[in-house]
């Protein structure tokens, strides 16, 4: 059983961000600590189909620091396998998040770094501020052992092509290791579905973590969204349909 540390957005409704994570990492066998950046009903795609905001509370970035330092005080870094970052709802927020790897790391430096850069999309380009989307490309990106972004997030973090990259393009899943490409292709389902990269990226790691190469890993994640998005379609979600489908984890 490996620990991964998650800090990302936490939902009551929902499967994005940690609540994406949090099954599939389990179902696998490990253990997910999980540091949320907003506690929210439910994602704000959703939330905007009804009051076109999300209801609840932001964490203070000063409250995300405090909890960084409390999990170090408990020697935690001792544990944990990886550290996974998602959405942040400002700069601070991430800065906070910037000292506790960069404090993690030095008492562990066995301890891997996730940087998901979520920050936009295409067609409409960032949905986080300039300033949000500028710290993590300048100071989260640095310090990741693996990025995950969307293609315009990739587009966004160019000069970081020489990392460990996943992404994912409209036909097909990639993992670029220092410019070498293993390409696994999927075939194009017309769903969108919120909190597919979380999965994707959580999938790879937690997959590793139990002993599977990274081609391996990559296979079986992109199969598993595959079937993912075509009970998406069957069946009309509103989300991610892992605990329905859990037997092909």
């Amino acid at each position: 059983m490996a620990v991964i540390l998650a800090i990302s957005s936490q939902v009551a409704y929902g499967r994005v961000g940690l609540s994406a994570y949090s099954f599939a990492l389990q179902k696998l066998g490990h253990e997910l600590i999980a540091l949320p950046t907003v506690n929210w009903l439910t994602h704000p795609k959703l939330a905007g189909q009804n009051s076109g905001k999300p209801i609840g509370e932001v964490t203070d970035a000063d409250k995300l620091a405090d909890m960084g330092a409390a999990l170090i005080s408990l020697r935690l870094e001792e544990k944990i396998d990886w550290v996974m970052s998602g959405y942040f709802v400002n700069a601070a927020q991430a800065h906070s998040v910037k000292w506790l790897v960069t404090q993690l790391k030095s008492k562990n430096p066995d301890i891997k770094y996730c940087c998901d850069p979520v920050m936009g999309d295409v067609p409409n380009g960032l949905y986080v501020a300039e300033d949000v989307a500028q710290y993590i490309k300048n100071s989260l990106a640095p310090l990741a052992d693996l990025l995950t972004p969307n293609q315009f997030e990739a587009d966004y973090l160019d000069s970081f092509r020489n990392k460990q990259i996943l992404y994912k393009t409209a036909t097909a899943n990639i993992f670029s290791d220092n410019g070498n490409e293993i390409s696994q292709a999927f075939t194009p389902v017309d769903v969108h579905m919120n909190g597919a990269g979380d999965l994707l990226a959580a999938l790879f790691i937690g997959y590793q973590l139990n002993g599977v190469s990274a081609p391996k890993a990559l296979e079986k994640a992109t199969e598993f969204l595959q079937l993912c998005a075509q009970y998406w379609r069957q069946h009309d979600c509103q989300q991610l349909p892992v605990i329905e489908l859990q037997d092909y984890l």
